[in-house]
């Protein structure tokens, strides 16, 4: 913000920069045009500086004269425009014109307006001449006149003026060229001119009496006090030019010329004023300073109202100007929602006051025809950037305000309830109570249930030993195992996972069981597997399904059928070679009909065949690591070798090795067969 701030202003002066470079280029001929006409509301003065030689020749008056050398001067000859060597009474000047084709032989009203005896001539042909006594009002005189067909002309004037008074008047002339209706288009353009300053009157009298009644309901917010007088001030500087636009008579003008710079002083004090009260904490003791001087400045203004008084104001607002580029540079200043806006106002309100005091001085010419000038536009973009910049604090104030509110309306409902939930919370306790107690009793119903579907002796099958374990996620698990011997004489076993865990996967192993029941172990495990699939599907217990695996074992081979469980493993005695045998297929009770085949291997004395269900391979450590297929089988061929019910006991191990304190996410369930060497078969120690 204070580098666009620095930069805008760099920007301001070299647009000044440029407008002292057009000066030194006057005086270039003067453009007389339709479209310079029609700028001017239906005229053209010309103010700007003419060509001008003292003492009295008649010669001057011939346009071929060289006028190259003369010195530059502004025709009214105000009192910081005297010719260098003085003003000795009577002088001539001349001013240069280039007339477009358009307007030759167009008639045109010449008027002049003097301070003492005034003869005009164009083109060396005298064409009218004013005057008035010397202790008089000033003269004035017009005539119709026309260009005659040639591109470049020159007036020239001469001009006597003895008074040598510098008050509220200029010893010299004004002179400008007319349509001959510009009288009624500048009447109207005056009463336009009347409505807008009273406008502009109206418009900063009513923001002073809002912000005056702000400061009084609020006295802490200062800056609507300040902004107030400032907006005070302002509309009498518009009051002032509208006396100069209607004034009749120079009594009326110099008074309006005597009270303006007051009025100017006052509104770039009570603009600082503001400007601290927004942008610092304690008002920097240059207030002080910048009282005493405004406090100077009005007195000697009023006293003394010449074109020096208007340089006085000048650099007061110059040092306004640095003074509120200090604050924003290296000042305490504080940090405000929306300040951009003010700030933004206030460039506005210094360039286009800047841009006044280069028309003033004669470094620009005038924008359009505009009684007061172009100031109070900029004037009027601070008082609208305030007013928003005010409107919007107070409006941020009342926000905060109504969350303050909002948060004590919070704190007092969560207070009470607090109060509402400690009331209830005993009364809830009871029947939480009651509740989980019976919930209690239904689950362990379950789990019991569920547990009574396991086989609670292992069959004997010579040849062979068996050893199983489960242990659950959650009160009711979703694996199963369970045996059957064949009429043959194998050993058949079902082993499986119901989808998730709970009192839905429970329902499920007692479908299974009941299935299983009613199958005699002589059937092909594809086509159990079969009547399995088809049975479910006619439940339809969606979304239930049942992963599971099959095996028909005898202690020279074994044959496995699986619908979606992960492979048999097969700890090979005589080499220490872990193999997979039987994965595949869809689990029973899916959506999709399945199809299964069976795989077989043989079996040596001394194999082991490990069924796991998915719970022990994906089983997590405390760091999120599974334990993973491979080292699942590790883990088998670390533990092979011993009696079946040893073998389980080291993989549960592992399991409580790897889980640490890690809460079990899945059921875990082992079966273990091992195909028995002859020894041991026959009762000997193996």
């Amino acid at each position: 913000m204070i580098r666009q701030v620095l930069t805008r202003i760099a920007l301001l002066g070299m647009l000044l920069g440029s407008a002292v470079a057009a000066r030194g280029q006057e005086p270039k001929p003067a453009p007389i045009s339709v479209a310079r006409l029609a700028e001017g509301e239906g005229q053209v003065q010309l103010v700007l500086e003419w060509r001008y030689h003292p003492g009295d020749d008649p010669r001057w008056a011939d346009p071929a004269w060289d006028d190259a050398g003369w010195e530059r001067v502004f025709p009214q000859l105000p009192t910081d425009g005297i010719p260098r060597n003085g003003w000795p009474g009577t002088g001539w000047f001349r001013r240069h014109l280039r007339v477009e084709p358009a307007m030759w032989g167009k008639p045109l009203t010449i008027r002049v307006e003097t301070s003492g005896e005034t003869a005009v001539f164009l083109d060396g042909r005298p064409l009218l001449a004013a005057g008035r006594a010397p202790a008089g009002p000033a003269g004035g005189a017009w005539r119709v006149m026309a260009f005659s067909p040639r591109t470049n002309h020159v007036l020239a004037v001469r001009h006597t003026s003895t008074s040598g008074r510098h008050d509220a008047t200029d010893l010299g002339f004004r002179l400008s060229i007319e349509r001959l209706d510009a009288p009624a288009i500048q009447l109207g353009a005056e009463r336009r001119r009347t409505a807008l300053l009273a406008v502009f009157i109206a418009l900063p009298a009513f923001l002073a009496v809002l912000h005056l009644a702000l400061f009084w309901s609020y006295p802490k917010a200062r800056e609507n006090l300040f902004y107030a007088c400032a907006m005070v001030t302002f509309a009498g500087i518009v009051f002032c030019d509208l006396l100069v636009a209607q004034a009749t008579s120079e009594a009326w003008r110099a008074l309006a010329f005597r009270i303006v710079i007051p009025f100017v002083v006052g509104t770039i004090f009570f603009g600082l004023l503001t400007f601290y009260s927004v942008r610092t904490r304690r008002f920097p003791r240059t207030w002080i300073v910048f009282a005493a001087v405004g406090a100077a400045l009005i007195p000697a203004a009023f006293l003394y109202p010449n074109r020096y008084a208007y340089w006085a104001w000048y650099l007061y607002f110059g040092l306004m100007v640095a003074e509120v580029i200090r604050v924003e540079v290296g000042g305490e200043k504080i940090v405000r929602e929306g300040v951009g806006i003010l700030l933004g106002g206030l460039i506005i309100v210094i360039a286009v006051i800047t841009l006044q005091i280069a028309i003033n001085l004669g470094l620009m010419p005038p924008i359009g025809s505009s009684v007061g000038g172009v100031y109070f536009f900029g004037t009027l973009a601070f008082a609208v950037s305030m007013s928003l910049f005010l409107a919007r604090s107070f409006a941020r104030t009342n926000v905060h305000l109504e969350r303050r509110l909002d948060e004590v309306r919070a704190l007092s409902g969560q207070v009470l309830a607090q109060e509402r939930a400690a009331h209830e919370q005993e009364v809830h306790r009871h029947r939480l109570e009651a509740e989980n107690a019976r919930k209690s009793g239904e689950i362990e119903a379950a789990r019991a249930l569920q547990l009574s579907m396991l086989p609670t002796v292992l069959p004997t099958v010579e040849g062979l030993e068996t050893a199983a374990a489960m242990t659950t996620a959650s009160e009711v698990g979703g694996d199963y195992y369970d045996f059957r011997i064949a009429p043959d004489g194998s050993l058949v076993v079902a082993f499986g996972d119901a989808a998730g865990h709970g009192v839905a996967a429970g329902i499920m192993v007692t479908a299974i069981k009941a299935l299983f029941a009613a199958l005699d172990g002589g059937e092909g495990l594809a086509e159990m597997l079969a009547n399995c699939d088809r049975v479910l599907r006619r439940m339809n217990v969606k979304p239930l399904h049942m992963c599971l695996t099959l095996a028909r074992i005898t202690a020279r081979s074994v044959t496995v059928c699986s619908a979606g469980m992960p492979p048999v493993l097969i700890h090979r005695a005589c080499t220490g070679e872990v193999e997979e045998l039987g994965v595949g297929g869809l689990p029973v009770g899916f959506k999709l009909a399945g199809c299964w085949q069976e795989r077989s291997a043989a079996l040596a004395p001394g194999d082991t065949l490990l069924f796991a269900s998915d719970g022990f391979a994906e089983l997590l450590d405390p760091a999120d690591n599974a334990l993973g297929f491979a080292a699942a089988a590790e883990a088998l061929r670390s533990a092979a070798g011993v009696p079946a019910r040893e073998l389980i006991e080291r993989l549960l191990a592992r399991v409580a090795a790897w889980r640490c304190d890690r809460e079990q996410a899945d059921d875990i369930t082992f079966v273990v067969v091992r195909a028995m060497r002859r020894q041991a078969a026959a009762g000997v120690d193996s």
